[in-house]
Protein backbone atom coordinates (compact mmCIF):
# COMPACT_ATOMS: atom_id res chain seq x y z
CA UNK A 1 0.00 0.00 0.00
CA UNK A 2 1.11 3.28 -0.98
CA UNK A 3 1.42 6.06 1.54
CA UNK A 4 -0.71 8.34 -0.52
CA UNK A 5 -3.78 5.73 -0.55
CA UNK A 6 -6.10 6.68 1.99
CA UNK A 7 -7.50 3.66 4.19
CA UNK A 8 -10.40 2.49 2.20
CA UNK A 9 -10.84 -0.59 4.34
CA UNK A 10 -10.89 0.85 8.12
CA UNK A 11 -14.50 0.67 9.58
CA UNK A 12 -15.56 1.46 13.07
CA UNK A 13 -17.55 -0.35 14.92
CA UNK A 14 -19.21 -0.53 18.34
CA UNK A 15 -20.00 -4.54 18.42
CA UNK A 16 -17.54 -6.67 19.90
CA UNK A 17 -14.88 -5.79 20.46
CA UNK A 18 -15.31 -1.59 19.66
CA UNK A 19 -13.22 -0.29 17.84
CA UNK A 20 -11.46 -0.22 14.50
CA UNK A 21 -11.63 -2.85 11.98
CA UNK A 22 -10.40 -3.88 8.65
CA UNK A 23 -13.44 -4.89 6.13
CA UNK A 24 -12.75 -5.73 2.23
CA UNK A 25 -15.10 -7.26 0.14
CA UNK A 26 -13.71 -10.77 -1.67
CA UNK A 27 -14.17 -10.00 -5.27
CA UNK A 28 -16.68 -12.61 -6.99
CA UNK A 29 -13.81 -14.79 -8.89
CA UNK A 30 -12.07 -15.11 -5.81
CA UNK A 31 -14.70 -16.28 -3.25
CA UNK A 32 -14.40 -20.18 -3.95
CA UNK A 33 -10.44 -20.29 -4.03
CA UNK A 34 -9.89 -18.37 -0.90
CA UNK A 35 -13.21 -20.14 0.84
CA UNK A 36 -15.07 -16.85 1.81
CA UNK A 37 -17.14 -13.99 1.03
CA UNK A 38 -14.64 -11.21 2.76
CA UNK A 39 -11.99 -10.27 5.27
CA UNK A 40 -13.05 -9.05 8.44
CA UNK A 41 -10.31 -8.18 11.37
CA UNK A 42 -9.89 -6.35 14.34
CA UNK A 43 -7.14 -3.77 13.79
CA UNK A 44 -7.24 -1.78 17.74
CA UNK A 45 -9.33 0.69 19.96
CA UNK A 46 -6.91 3.29 18.87
CA UNK A 47 -6.74 5.06 15.72
CA UNK A 48 -3.10 5.14 15.87
CA UNK A 49 -2.54 2.24 16.61
CA UNK A 50 -5.04 0.95 13.67
CA UNK A 51 -3.32 2.84 11.17
CA UNK A 52 0.06 0.30 12.04
CA UNK A 53 -1.92 -2.65 12.38
CA UNK A 54 -3.80 -1.83 8.98
CA UNK A 55 -0.48 -1.47 6.89
CA UNK A 56 0.40 -5.21 8.44
CA UNK A 57 -3.04 -6.71 7.57
CA UNK A 58 -3.65 -4.99 3.95
CA UNK A 59 -0.50 -6.12 3.07
CA UNK A 60 -1.21 -9.68 3.86
CA UNK A 61 -4.79 -9.41 2.56
CA UNK A 62 -3.11 -8.46 -0.59
CA UNK A 63 -0.72 -11.28 -0.59
CA UNK A 64 -3.39 -13.85 -0.63
CA UNK A 65 -5.38 -11.99 -3.61
CA UNK A 66 -2.45 -11.89 -5.29
CA UNK A 67 -1.49 -15.94 -4.57
CA UNK A 68 -5.15 -16.81 -5.59
CA UNK A 69 -4.94 -14.79 -9.26
CA UNK A 70 -1.56 -16.42 -9.85
CA UNK A 71 0.20 -12.98 -10.06
CA UNK A 72 2.15 -13.81 -6.96
CA UNK A 73 4.06 -16.81 -6.99
CA UNK A 74 5.31 -18.84 -3.72
CA UNK A 75 8.86 -19.87 -4.04
CA UNK A 76 10.30 -23.05 -2.61
CA UNK A 77 12.21 -21.19 0.22
CA UNK A 78 9.38 -19.93 1.24
CA UNK A 79 7.48 -23.25 1.64
CA UNK A 80 10.45 -24.33 3.75
CA UNK A 81 10.67 -21.43 5.89
CA UNK A 82 7.16 -21.42 7.03
CA UNK A 83 7.41 -25.42 6.92
CA UNK A 84 10.00 -25.30 9.37
CA UNK A 85 8.66 -22.23 11.49
CA UNK A 86 5.72 -24.43 12.03
CA UNK A 87 7.78 -27.36 13.21
CA UNK A 88 9.06 -25.17 15.65
CA UNK A 89 5.85 -24.28 16.64
CA UNK A 90 4.58 -27.93 17.33
CA UNK A 91 8.17 -28.71 18.90
CA UNK A 92 7.25 -25.94 21.29
CA UNK A 93 4.10 -27.61 22.53
CA UNK A 94 6.18 -30.47 24.33
CA UNK A 95 8.56 -30.47 26.81
CA UNK A 96 12.00 -30.77 26.23
CA UNK A 97 12.36 -34.02 27.80
CA UNK A 98 8.77 -35.26 26.56
CA UNK A 99 7.97 -37.87 23.87
CA UNK A 100 5.82 -36.67 21.11
CA UNK A 101 4.30 -38.59 17.72
CA UNK A 102 4.03 -37.42 14.37
CA UNK A 103 0.27 -36.01 13.07
CA UNK A 104 -1.43 -37.66 10.90
CA UNK A 105 -1.45 -37.41 7.30
CA UNK A 106 -5.10 -35.09 7.87
CA UNK A 107 -3.82 -33.12 10.52
CA UNK A 108 -0.43 -32.47 9.26
CA UNK A 109 -2.43 -30.64 6.26
CA UNK A 110 -4.85 -28.83 8.46
CA UNK A 111 -1.38 -27.84 10.38
CA UNK A 112 0.45 -26.91 7.67
CA UNK A 113 -2.67 -25.35 5.67
CA UNK A 114 -3.52 -23.11 8.98
CA UNK A 115 0.25 -22.23 9.40
CA UNK A 116 0.28 -20.32 5.63
CA UNK A 117 -3.32 -19.16 5.99
CA UNK A 118 -1.96 -17.76 9.29
CA UNK A 119 0.80 -15.85 7.38
CA UNK A 120 -1.31 -14.58 4.56
CA UNK A 121 -0.58 -17.45 2.06
CA UNK A 122 -1.73 -20.33 0.50
CA UNK A 123 -0.46 -23.74 0.21
CA UNK A 124 -1.67 -25.38 -2.96
CA UNK A 125 -1.60 -29.03 -3.81
CA UNK A 126 1.60 -28.94 -5.77
CA UNK A 127 3.61 -27.34 -2.66
CA UNK A 128 2.70 -29.45 -0.02
CA UNK A 129 4.85 -32.52 -0.41
CA UNK A 130 7.57 -30.14 0.30
CA UNK A 131 6.27 -28.19 3.19
CA UNK A 132 5.58 -31.70 4.42
CA UNK A 133 9.11 -33.17 3.92
CA UNK A 134 10.65 -29.90 5.25
CA UNK A 135 8.44 -30.24 8.80
CA UNK A 136 9.09 -33.67 8.95
CA UNK A 137 12.76 -32.81 8.32
CA UNK A 138 12.67 -29.91 11.10
CA UNK A 139 11.07 -31.92 13.77
CA UNK A 140 14.14 -34.72 13.60
CA UNK A 141 16.75 -31.67 14.32
CA UNK A 142 16.95 -30.17 18.23
CA UNK A 143 14.86 -26.99 18.82
CA UNK A 144 16.85 -23.98 18.27
CA UNK A 145 15.80 -21.24 20.99
CA UNK A 146 17.47 -18.34 19.27
CA UNK A 147 15.13 -19.04 15.96
CA UNK A 148 11.49 -18.34 17.85
CA UNK A 149 8.83 -18.83 15.37
CA UNK A 150 5.83 -16.42 15.48
CA UNK A 151 7.62 -13.29 14.22
CA UNK A 152 5.72 -11.03 11.62
CA UNK A 153 5.46 -12.03 8.08
CA UNK A 154 5.09 -8.51 6.72
CA UNK A 155 7.14 -5.35 5.90
CA UNK A 156 4.60 -3.69 8.05
CA UNK A 157 4.92 -6.36 10.70
CA UNK A 158 8.85 -5.56 10.83
CA UNK A 159 8.47 -2.09 10.94
CA UNK A 160 5.75 -1.98 13.43
CA UNK A 161 7.94 -4.16 16.18
CA UNK A 162 11.08 -2.19 15.57
CA UNK A 163 8.93 1.46 16.11
CA UNK A 164 7.56 -0.07 19.43
CA UNK A 165 11.20 -1.22 20.75
CA UNK A 166 12.37 2.07 19.52
CA UNK A 167 11.85 5.86 19.12
CA UNK A 168 11.44 6.58 15.92
CA UNK A 169 9.83 9.32 13.57
CA UNK A 170 7.36 8.72 11.21
CA UNK A 171 9.76 9.62 8.69
CA UNK A 172 12.35 6.91 9.33
CA UNK A 173 9.20 4.24 9.87
CA UNK A 174 8.03 5.06 6.09
CA UNK A 175 11.46 5.03 4.54
CA UNK A 176 12.35 1.58 6.61
CA UNK A 177 8.40 0.13 4.72
CA UNK A 178 10.05 1.41 1.43
CA UNK A 179 13.48 0.04 1.27
CA UNK A 180 11.66 -3.52 2.59
CA UNK A 181 8.92 -2.96 0.11
CA UNK A 182 11.75 -2.53 -2.73
CA UNK A 183 13.99 -5.85 -1.47
CA UNK A 184 11.00 -7.70 -1.54
CA UNK A 185 10.20 -6.88 -5.22
CA UNK A 186 13.34 -7.13 -6.44
CA UNK A 187 14.00 -10.43 -5.27
CA UNK A 188 10.19 -11.48 -5.95
CA UNK A 189 9.72 -13.19 -2.60
CA UNK A 190 6.44 -12.40 -0.45
CA UNK A 191 8.01 -12.91 3.35
CA UNK A 192 10.80 -10.54 4.64
CA UNK A 193 12.75 -13.62 5.95
CA UNK A 194 13.26 -15.43 2.36
CA UNK A 195 15.80 -13.30 0.95
CA UNK A 196 18.33 -15.48 0.59
CA UNK A 197 22.36 -14.79 0.72
CA UNK A 198 22.62 -14.45 -3.27
CA UNK A 199 19.33 -12.11 -3.13
CA UNK A 200 21.30 -9.49 -0.87
CA UNK A 201 24.38 -9.62 -3.02
CA UNK A 202 22.10 -9.16 -5.99
CA UNK A 203 20.43 -6.38 -4.20
CA UNK A 204 24.11 -4.45 -3.26
CA UNK A 205 24.88 -4.69 -6.41
CA UNK A 206 21.72 -3.30 -7.79
CA UNK A 207 21.85 -0.28 -5.52
CA UNK A 208 25.61 0.48 -6.19
CA UNK A 209 24.95 0.42 -10.25
CA UNK A 210 21.78 2.79 -10.29
CA UNK A 211 22.13 5.07 -7.24
CA UNK A 212 25.11 7.27 -6.37
CA UNK A 213 27.63 5.85 -3.48
CA UNK A 214 26.34 7.79 -0.71
CA UNK A 215 22.15 6.86 -1.73
CA UNK A 216 23.09 3.49 -1.76
CA UNK A 217 25.36 3.03 0.58
CA UNK A 218 22.31 4.51 3.09
CA UNK A 219 19.64 2.63 1.12
CA UNK A 220 22.12 -0.49 2.34
CA UNK A 221 22.53 0.40 5.42
CA UNK A 222 18.76 0.26 6.34
CA UNK A 223 18.42 -3.16 5.00
CA UNK A 224 21.40 -4.06 7.08
CA UNK A 225 20.27 -2.57 10.59
CA UNK A 226 16.98 -4.21 9.63
CA UNK A 227 18.06 -7.83 9.41
CA UNK A 228 21.05 -7.43 12.05
CA UNK A 229 18.37 -6.48 14.56
CA UNK A 230 15.67 -9.04 13.14
CA UNK A 231 18.37 -12.20 13.53
CA UNK A 232 19.47 -11.14 17.15
CA UNK A 233 15.81 -11.19 18.23
CA UNK A 234 15.24 -14.54 16.48
CA UNK A 235 13.01 -13.60 13.37
CA UNK A 236 15.08 -14.76 10.82
CA UNK A 237 16.99 -17.63 11.08
CA UNK A 238 20.10 -16.07 9.42
CA UNK A 239 21.23 -12.76 8.50
CA UNK A 240 21.89 -12.45 4.54
CA UNK A 241 23.75 -9.26 4.30
CA UNK A 242 25.92 -10.67 7.07
CA UNK A 243 28.42 -11.99 4.78
CA UNK A 244 28.58 -9.41 2.40
CA UNK A 245 31.92 -8.30 1.54
CA UNK A 246 32.93 -4.75 1.71
CA UNK A 247 32.28 -3.85 -2.75
CA UNK A 248 35.27 -2.07 -4.05
CA UNK A 249 34.31 1.14 -5.04
CA UNK A 250 36.31 3.11 -7.73
CA UNK A 251 35.93 7.30 -8.04
CA UNK A 252 33.93 8.03 -10.81
CA UNK A 253 35.73 8.95 -14.35
CA UNK A 254 35.72 12.63 -15.25
CA UNK A 255 33.67 13.12 -18.12
CA UNK A 256 35.86 13.54 -21.46
CA UNK A 257 35.84 16.75 -21.96
CA UNK A 258 37.15 16.41 -25.81
CA UNK A 259 36.98 19.38 -28.23
CA UNK A 260 33.51 18.63 -29.44
CA UNK A 261 31.81 18.00 -25.97
CA UNK A 262 32.99 21.48 -24.94
CA UNK A 263 31.48 23.01 -28.22
CA UNK A 264 28.42 21.59 -27.52
CA UNK A 265 28.20 22.86 -23.81
CA UNK A 266 29.43 25.90 -25.29
CA UNK A 267 26.63 26.25 -27.60
CA UNK A 268 24.14 25.40 -24.92
CA UNK A 269 24.98 27.66 -21.98
CA UNK A 270 27.15 30.75 -23.98
CA UNK A 271 23.83 33.05 -22.40
CA UNK A 272 24.34 31.72 -18.93
CA UNK A 273 26.43 34.63 -17.01
CA UNK A 274 27.46 31.73 -14.16
CA UNK A 275 28.92 29.16 -16.66
CA UNK A 276 31.16 32.02 -18.73
CA UNK A 277 32.81 32.60 -15.63
CA UNK A 278 33.54 29.05 -14.98
CA UNK A 279 34.29 28.34 -17.98
CA UNK A 280 36.65 30.83 -19.03
CA UNK A 281 37.86 32.33 -15.69
CA UNK A 282 37.73 28.89 -13.43
CA UNK A 283 35.73 30.11 -10.55
CA UNK A 284 33.99 28.23 -8.52
CA UNK A 285 29.97 28.31 -8.29
CA UNK A 286 30.40 29.35 -4.83
CA UNK A 287 32.38 32.74 -5.79
CA UNK A 288 30.27 33.53 -8.73
CA UNK A 289 27.24 33.05 -6.57
CA UNK A 290 28.60 35.69 -4.02
CA UNK A 291 29.42 38.74 -6.70
CA UNK A 292 27.39 42.50 -6.52
CA UNK A 293 27.35 44.79 -9.05
CA UNK A 294 30.36 46.64 -7.01
CA UNK A 295 32.80 43.31 -7.53
CA UNK A 296 33.29 44.27 -11.49
CA UNK A 297 35.17 47.59 -11.23
CA UNK A 298 38.15 49.17 -13.25
CA UNK A 299 41.70 49.29 -12.54
CA UNK A 300 43.95 51.51 -14.79
CA UNK A 301 40.86 51.74 -16.99
CA UNK A 302 40.28 48.07 -17.62
CA UNK A 303 37.27 46.13 -16.08
CA UNK A 304 38.26 43.52 -13.73
CA UNK A 305 36.62 41.24 -11.26
CA UNK A 306 37.16 41.15 -7.81
CA UNK A 307 37.05 38.02 -5.79
CA UNK A 308 36.49 38.59 -1.88
CA UNK A 309 35.32 38.40 1.25
CA UNK A 310 32.02 40.84 2.40
CA UNK A 311 29.60 41.24 5.27
CA UNK A 312 30.01 40.29 8.68
CA UNK A 313 29.75 36.90 9.98
CA UNK A 314 26.75 34.70 8.51
CA UNK A 315 25.08 37.70 6.31
CA UNK A 316 27.73 37.87 3.75
CA UNK A 317 30.17 35.99 1.45
CA UNK A 318 33.06 34.43 3.93
CA UNK A 319 36.03 33.99 1.56
CA UNK A 320 39.72 32.52 3.04
CA UNK A 321 42.53 34.78 2.26
CA UNK A 322 44.09 32.70 -0.36
CA UNK A 323 41.18 32.81 -2.55
CA UNK A 324 40.65 36.81 -2.95
CA UNK A 325 41.99 37.84 -5.77
CA UNK A 326 41.45 40.52 -8.60
CA UNK A 327 41.37 39.24 -12.58
CA UNK A 328 41.40 41.41 -15.58
CA UNK A 329 38.34 40.60 -17.75
CA UNK A 330 38.86 39.21 -21.51
CA UNK A 331 36.99 40.88 -24.34
CA UNK A 332 34.33 38.60 -24.93
CA UNK A 333 33.26 39.68 -21.20
CA UNK A 334 33.49 43.13 -21.47
CA UNK A 335 29.52 43.15 -22.62
CA UNK A 336 28.99 41.11 -19.21
CA UNK A 337 30.52 43.54 -17.19
CA UNK A 338 28.34 46.40 -18.75
CA UNK A 339 25.66 44.39 -17.75
CA UNK A 340 26.78 43.54 -14.37
CA UNK A 341 29.28 47.12 -12.96
CA UNK A 342 27.38 49.31 -10.74
CA UNK A 343 27.58 50.41 -7.17
CA UNK A 344 24.80 47.90 -5.57
CA UNK A 345 26.18 45.59 -2.78
CA UNK A 346 24.09 42.93 -2.91
CA UNK A 347 23.93 39.66 -4.54
CA UNK A 348 23.62 40.00 -8.36
CA UNK A 349 22.09 36.38 -8.69
CA UNK A 350 21.64 34.42 -5.33
CA UNK A 351 19.61 35.70 -1.95
CA UNK A 352 21.62 38.19 0.77
CA UNK A 353 23.23 36.08 3.19
CA UNK A 354 25.56 33.21 3.34
CA UNK A 355 22.84 30.53 3.34
CA UNK A 356 21.20 32.24 0.27
CA UNK A 357 24.45 32.14 -1.88
CA UNK A 358 24.75 28.65 -0.72
CA UNK A 359 21.81 27.29 -1.80
CA UNK A 360 21.92 29.46 -5.20
CA UNK A 361 26.03 28.06 -5.69
CA UNK A 362 24.50 24.20 -5.16
CA UNK A 363 21.03 24.61 -7.27
CA UNK A 364 23.24 25.97 -10.15
CA UNK A 365 26.19 23.38 -9.69
CA UNK A 366 23.12 20.80 -9.56
CA UNK A 367 21.12 21.99 -12.64
CA UNK A 368 24.00 22.08 -14.35
CA UNK A 369 25.21 18.46 -14.11
CA UNK A 370 21.63 17.40 -15.00
CA UNK A 371 21.50 19.22 -18.24
CA UNK A 372 25.15 19.09 -19.39
CA UNK A 373 26.45 16.22 -18.29
CA UNK A 374 29.26 17.82 -16.61
CA UNK A 375 30.16 19.26 -12.84
CA UNK A 376 31.26 22.71 -12.50
CA UNK A 377 34.35 21.40 -10.98
CA UNK A 378 35.71 19.34 -13.99
CA UNK A 379 35.20 22.30 -15.74
CA UNK A 380 37.54 24.33 -13.02
CA UNK A 381 39.70 21.64 -13.05
CA UNK A 382 39.84 21.23 -16.96
CA UNK A 383 40.40 25.21 -17.71
CA UNK A 384 43.61 24.78 -14.77
CA UNK A 385 45.42 21.93 -17.00
CA UNK A 386 44.86 23.45 -20.36
CA UNK A 387 46.93 26.26 -18.42
CA UNK A 388 49.93 23.98 -17.36
CA UNK A 389 49.70 22.73 -20.81
CA UNK A 390 50.32 26.34 -22.30
CA UNK A 391 53.28 26.49 -19.50
CA UNK A 392 51.76 28.43 -16.32
CA UNK A 393 53.63 27.82 -13.49
CA UNK A 394 52.35 27.13 -10.09
CA UNK A 395 52.34 30.73 -8.64
CA UNK A 396 50.47 32.12 -11.80
CA UNK A 397 48.12 29.07 -11.26
CA UNK A 398 47.80 30.20 -7.85
CA UNK A 399 46.47 33.68 -8.59
CA UNK A 400 44.41 32.75 -11.21
CA UNK A 401 42.50 30.16 -9.16
CA UNK A 402 42.62 31.46 -5.65
CA UNK A 403 44.52 28.62 -3.92
CA UNK A 404 47.00 30.55 -2.22
CA UNK A 405 47.97 30.03 0.97
CA UNK A 406 45.69 30.42 3.88
CA UNK A 407 47.35 34.25 4.97
CA UNK A 408 46.67 36.99 2.06
CA UNK A 409 49.83 37.42 0.17
CA UNK A 410 51.45 40.62 -1.10
CA UNK A 411 50.55 41.87 -4.22
CA UNK A 412 47.09 39.81 -4.02
CA UNK A 413 44.96 42.48 -5.91
CA UNK A 414 47.62 43.04 -8.99
CA UNK A 415 46.75 42.13 -12.46
CA UNK A 416 49.96 41.78 -13.90
CA UNK A 417 50.70 38.77 -15.31
CA UNK A 418 46.83 37.40 -15.63
CA UNK A 419 45.83 39.44 -18.70
CA UNK A 420 47.89 36.61 -21.43
CA UNK A 421 46.65 33.31 -19.31
CA UNK A 422 43.02 34.68 -19.01
CA UNK A 423 43.07 36.02 -22.81
CA UNK A 424 44.07 32.25 -23.67
CA UNK A 425 40.89 30.73 -22.38
CA UNK A 426 38.77 33.38 -23.79
CA UNK A 427 40.29 32.44 -27.49
CA UNK A 428 39.80 28.91 -27.02
CA UNK A 429 36.16 29.42 -25.48
CA UNK A 430 35.20 31.63 -29.37
CA UNK A 431 37.19 28.72 -31.16
CA UNK A 432 34.80 25.95 -29.45
CA UNK A 433 31.36 27.98 -29.86
CA UNK A 434 29.77 27.12 -32.94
Amino acid sequence: MSNSEPFIYLKYSEGSPTGWWYERVVPKLLRRPLGRRNFRRFLGANLNQAHWRYREVDEEVQRLLGLSTGTLQLRKREVRLVAKDCAREFQQQYPPASEWQLPGEEDLAELLVNAFRARGLVLDADCFPLARETFCAQLRQPLDHHKQPGGPTTVAGWVAQRSQRSNSAVGSELLWHRELKRLLSFSEVSLPAAVSEGAAWRWRNHLFANASTSTAQKRLTVIRAFYAQAYRQGMVAMNPFAGLEPLPLSPRPEPNLAPAFLQQLDGRFKADPIYLMVRILGLRSLEVAGLRPIDWGLQQGQPVLWIRSWGLQNEGRPCRAGQERCLPLPNCLHGLWKQCSGSAETPLWAEEGADGINRFAKRWAAAFRRQGGCSASALRRYRQSQWQIKGADGHVLNRLLGTLAASRQPGWDQVEGLEPWLQLAAEEFVVAQP
